[in-house]
């Protein structure tokens, strides 16, 4: 005998309904069919005689199904399919023909649904399951595929129900049957709902995979060794003829499973910074014997070529291939002595290479366009979109580092909102060079973008130009390439103590040696950007000429376009910095869990006293200091000077120690470790008889026997208990771009994160970085910061 709770259970699992039971008083009496007919065709996956008790329960009226008050049909469709295809055929009864046979379609999706439900329990429990690799069993693409073959079951035809015939076919035998089938495009959107159910039931029963790479890797795959990878040091220019710096680097990549890789992408984390330890250097050319050449050579020679790399991995000005103001200057004259056929077009290309940074390529696929709206919804960084409109900008996708995080859950509605592309001003000097051109095929343009250069024309424009800047160089001197007057705004944006990582955001690139795990943090306002990039075409402008030449743009160019497009996207780059308001409501949080769990005073609520006081001392050091939550980032209290203010942390480094980096401690932050300590010290005591031994870090949880626990970033979530569950590393999105915005300079930022790479240590030797200004610099911002957001000192309950 199967009693009321079992058969609610059931009836929960086979209709998924809305937890308000949303009209089931009229629903009820298509459920024992339903019932019936879903006993029939999935006996092996759910049970007949369960469903068929469920049938005659229903029938007789026994099972009491009561609606509540709720938010009526609103919505049902996308969070409770099933339960909206029942309600939409019992209220439009009387006007479907053929109700036995929809009912008969939704019987076989419940039962696909279903399995697919058990594959999903399967895979959370499974230690293989890796949230990107499998996208099939993920919430999401269940629960958008079912609401596609629910609406399929609600609209489809009825002269296309014939595929269920014969009606006691399994749900294989229908897949197989949708799969299969060919239309005659005569009546596409019924063609279209055939596909949509056919995938569903691919993905229901395991036949399928979501594509983009998400397919099972094979076992041979997951224990492949990785090849080591060979790179040049410095950008290749095609156009230069100096081989000096013709070395190579053997970088062997990190031993990296995908089950790390996934790890560390969802929790926040940029996989750059996972970055290989041993690089070799290797000359492209083989040692030359014969010429009286050995390895004794080769390896003063890499000794050099070391050092060689260090001071150009430092970007400072005044490199061989960095362009001077001369080069520039010999530019602007030799292009006024070009034909007149030609020099439109060579000013134009020159114009787009100064003013966007891009390279050749992209530029020769420049488009214009004259509304913003029209610029499609997919762009890349390399794409240009030029807008003759009253005041001239140009568009083009933003850069976004490799792995980034997807925006799953609920929690991406407390973070900022980043727009994909960037609209910077046309400044006027530069306008001059490009508003022929640009304006006569504005003229053609309608609705759809128009090239800017004809295709036909590229290749020989591309030869023209080489030619120019060849002839150039032989007669001025000058150093001039295509591949460095793209390169020219990313190194005037890079000049001085300015923000490497806004350079990247604004020109889409990367220089091909340094760390830029930096640009996975930063998300800076576009207004912002816009005034680092007028201040560079300033620059730039003076450069070219002589005489001083205006090449302002309206400062608020940027942001009002981005207003136009939306209210809320005013920023770029990382889509993982949370708001204030967000941050101040964890605070808060945390500190009411620690006032509610000092109120026990058996030793279980003790425990969770400590867990919770734990936490919200870690959480304060991760926002105060911006480490990463990994295992024991502190491994001993040797590591931390409270008399001196600094801490020494190791959450991203190798076992030279060469990303270990000292951090200041904020007076609020030295204040919370000093009470933290004496909880600690008393807890101790206490819990002697649990403990075997001395437990030395720093930080430890305790479970619910007393046993203490390492804290690991799992039971740190765990215990941090966070609002709609956000990525446990949001401290570093939030902290790299409040101090940025702070206008800390890059070099103090980039110390404080431990973005560095080789002859960029701020700890080396001949460094010039100060150590008091720096901690001076760095707690001035950090200190207000924390106060705002409400972090406050608090007491152990263990005293």
């Amino acid at each position: 005998m199967i009693n009321n709770e079992e058969l609610n259970a059931l009836l929960e699992q086979l209709i998924q309904p809305r937890k308000d039971y949303f009209a089931f008083e009229k629903i009820q009496a298509l459920l024992p069919l339903v019932c019936t007919q879903v006993a029939i065709i999935g006996k092996d996956c759910w049970g007949s005689l369960g469903l068929l008790a469920l049938a005659e329960e229903l029938n007789s009226s026994q099972l009491s199904l009561i609606s509540q008050p709720g938010h009526g049909e609103k919505g049902i469709h996308g969070s409770n399919p099933i339960h909206g295809v029942l309600y939409q055929f019992i209220k439009k009864r009387d006007d479907i023909a053929q109700l036995n046979e929809r009912l008969l379609l939704l019987a076989h999706v419940i039962n696909a649904a279903r399995q697919w439900r058990k594959d999903m329990q399967t895979a959370e429990t499974s230690d293989n399951f890796f949230e990107q690799r499998d996208k099939r069993l993920k919430q999401t693409t269940y629960l958008k595929n079912l609401e596609s073959a629910c609406k399929v079951v609600r609209r489809i035809d009825d002269d296309w129900l014939f595929l269920l015939s014969p009606p006691n076919q399994s749900t294989e035998i229908l897949y197989k049957r949708c799969d299969a089938f060919i239309g005659d495009n005569d009546k596409s959107q019924q063609e279209g709902y055939i596909k949509e159910l056919a995938l569903f039931f691919a993905y229901a029963l395991n036949h399928r995979q979501p594509l983009r790479g998400y397919q099972e890797t094979s076992p041979n795959e997951l224990h492949k060794k990785p090849i080591a990878q060979r790179k040049r040091r410095f950008d290749d220019d095609p156009d230069e003829n100096w081989d000096e710096t013709a070395n190579s680097t053997i970088t062997l990549p990190p031993d990296i499973d995908e089950k790390t890789k996934d790890t560390l992408r969802t929790s926040g984390l940029s996989t750059v910074e996972e970055r290989p330890t041993t690089e070799l250097t290797q000359n492209d050319a083989p040692i030359k014997a014969a010429e009286g050449d050995s390895s004794l050579q080769a390896v003063f020679r890499a000794r050099s070529q070391q050092i060689f790399q260090d001071k150009a991995a430092q970007l400072l000005p005044g490199r061989w291939e960095q362009l001077s103001a001369f080069d520039l200057h010999q530019l602007m004259l030799q292009l006024e002595q070009k034909k007149p056929s030609l020099r439109p077009w060579l000013q134009c290309v020159v114009g787009l290479l100064l003013m966007t940074g891009r390279s050749l390529d992209s530029v020769l696929d420049t488009q214009v366009i004259k509304h913003f709206e029209r610029i499609p919804k997919l762009i890349t960084d390399q794409a240009i979109y030029v807008l003759p409109s009253e005041r001239a900008c140009w568009v083009s996708g933003v850069y976004r580092p490799e792995n980034s995080r997807q925006l799953t859950g609920e929690w991406p509605a407390h973070m900022r909102i980043t727009q994909d592309r960037l609209r910077l001003p046309v400044p006027s000097m530069f306008w001059q060079l490009i508003k022929l051109k640009v304006s006569h095929i504005a003229s053609r343009v309608n609705k759809r973008s128009v090239p800017l250069f004809p295709k036909n024309y590229r290749e020989e424009l591309r030869n023209e130009l080489k030619a120019f800047l060849s002839d150039t160089n032989r007669q001025t001197g000058s150093r001039l390439t295509a591949h460095r007057l793209g390169n020219h705004l990313f190194n005037t944006l890079n000049h001085g103590d300015a923000d490497l990582t806004a350079a990247c955001l604004i020109t889409a690139r990367v220089p091909s040696f340094g760390q830029q795990a930096s640009l996975y943090y930063y998300a800076p306002h576009v207004k912002r950007l816009e005034q680092q990039y007028i201040q560079a075409m300033e620059a730039i402008a003076r450069q070219c000429s002589p005489v001083p030449l205006s090449s302002k743009a309206e400062p608020s160019h940027a942001i009002a376009c981005a207003n136009s497009h939306s209210d809320a996207a005013n920023h770029v780059g990382s889509n993982l910095v949370p708001r204030t308001a967000y941050v101040t409501g964890l605070v808060a949080n945390m500190q009411q869990q620690i006032k509610v769990a000092k109120k026990g005073a058996r030793p279980a609520a003790l425990f969770r006293m400590h867990n919770a006081y734990v936490a919200y001392t870690v959480a304060m050091l991760m926002f105060s200091t911006g480490y990463r939550s990994i295992r024991d980032p502190v491994p001993s209290w040797n590591n931390i000077s409270l008399s001196r203010r600094m801490i020494i942390i190791a959450d991203k480094t190798d076992a030279q120690q060469s990303h270990a980096r000292f951090l200041p401690l904020i007076s609020l932050m030295v204040e919370q470790l000093q009470h933290y300590q004496r909880h600690r010290q008393s807890l101790l005591g206490r819990l002697t008889f649990f403990l075997q031994h001395q437990w030395n870090t720093p930080f430890m949880f305790l479970d619910q026997y007393g046993n203490p626990k390492e804290v690991t970033p799992t039971r740190l979530h765990d215990q941090l208990r966070w609002i709609d569950s956000p990525p446990l590393n949001i401290n570093r999105h939030y902290l790299h771009t409040r101090l940025k915005e702070s206008d800390l300079s890059s070099e103090v930022v980039d110390a404080f994160m431990g973005h560095w790479d080789s002859g960029q240590e701020p700890w080396s030797s001949y460094s010039t970085f100060c150590p008091r200004e720096y901690q001076h610099l760095i707690a001035s911002v950090i200190e207000p910061l924390m106060v705002q957001q409400g972090w406050k000192a608090l007491k152990g309950a263990a005293l």
